[in-house]
């Protein structure tokens, strides 16, 4: 954890851009396209993972010598309103809560008289400002971080570990007691530098405060909640300096989007860590195609069925 925020403070020295292209096909189909560029430990990290597997077709840079910067591409066609993967991580080593989860739906519906095709998108918000403000407030201006914010997001940790567990109803108002004396005793005379070369020793002594009262059959359960919630702030900082950007093309006519600019029949958005960091960041377009011939033969179809339907009920009173 110590190697982990050394590097948040040097973050701004590397940089991953996050490219993404959908191209609809008018019978629903849709071709994903990836691209990955920047410094390659930011590529290869947790925080976006790449896209991976056998019905991916991938190029990549990765493997070549030493380099400023490295790209990785991935190309897929998806089936007729087929479910994009909300995360590319396929490992088990990060807890499913902990990820940027990106929920991305595209759906075609043929009505006869017209098909429609819809995109929406959520990038799901990591709730900064309601978990750690001070974080938050790093985040926005990182050249100049707040007075304790690794202190703030420490305590949140365990705090909310210890929130999460099952422990016992008279144990838990003395371990929150022996939590507060710790905090205001010890872990608040300490600088932000020494808390930040000191990190896994102050760590592992706020971990020790919580669970040693506890049973000791909740400390595997403790454990995992706090590396769920340690992963998820890690993956949270990582993400600082990744920008993304997504491009779509829908068939027919577009009827609505919330694009930052089309460029033809091309769509665009961008955006970054504080367009998301604390509410969902919200993607959508829509469009159609109208069919005026099948429309004005359904009309004379129910008009002549009505006419019809009517003309028989006569008959029938008049017999």
């Amino acid at each position: 954890m110590k190697k982990f925020f050394l590097i948040i403070i040097l973050f701004t020295t590397s940089c991953v851009e996050h490219k993404f292209s959908f191209t609809v096909s008018p019978d629903g189909s849709y071709q994903a396209e990836y691209k990955g560029h920047g410094d390659k430990n930011d590529l290869t990290d947790f925080d976006f993972p790449l896209p991976l597997g056998v019905k991916w077709i991938i190029n990549s840079t990765l493997e070549n010598a030493e380099a400023e910067s490295y790209d990785y591409t991935a190309h897929r066609l998806f089936n007729r309103n087929e479910n994009f993967p909300s995360t590319f991580y396929k490992g088990d080593s990060i807890y499913f809560e902990s990820l940027l989860k990106h929920q991305i739906k595209l759906k075609h519906r043929n009505w006869f008289f017209r098909e429609t095709y819809s995109f929406n998108v959520e990038i799901v918000g990591r709730k900064v400002g309601s978990k750690y403000p001070q974080v938050g407030q790093f985040i926005l201006d990182t050249e100049n971080p707040p007075v304790g914010w690794l202190k703030e997001a420490l305590m949140y940790l365990l705090t909310e570990t210890l929130n999460q567990a099952d422990i016992e109803w008279n144990t838990r108002p003395i371990i929150t007691a022996e939590l507060h004396d710790w905090k205001k005793n010890e872990l608040g005379l300490v600088s932000d530098s020494t808390l930040i070369e000191e990190i896994d020793y102050y760590k592992n002594m706020g971990l020790d405060i919580i669970m040693q009262p506890a049973s000791p059959h909740l400390y595997n359960e403790m454990d995992s909640i706090f590396k769920s919630l340690e992963d998820e702030l890690h993956i949270t900082l990582d993400l600082i300096d990744d920008s993304f950007s997504f491009q779509l093309i829908l068939p027919g006519n577009l009827e609505f989007s919330n694009a930052d600019s089309i460029a033809g029949d091309t769509l665009f958005w961008s955006f970054e860590l504080q367009d998301y960091m604390n509410e969902d960041f919200v993607m959508q377009a829509h469009s159609k195609i109208n069919y005026p011939g099948r429309q004005k033969a359904g009309l004379f179809i129910g008009f002549t069925t009505i006419i019809i339907f009517c003309g028989l009920r006569i008959r029938r009173r008049n017999k």
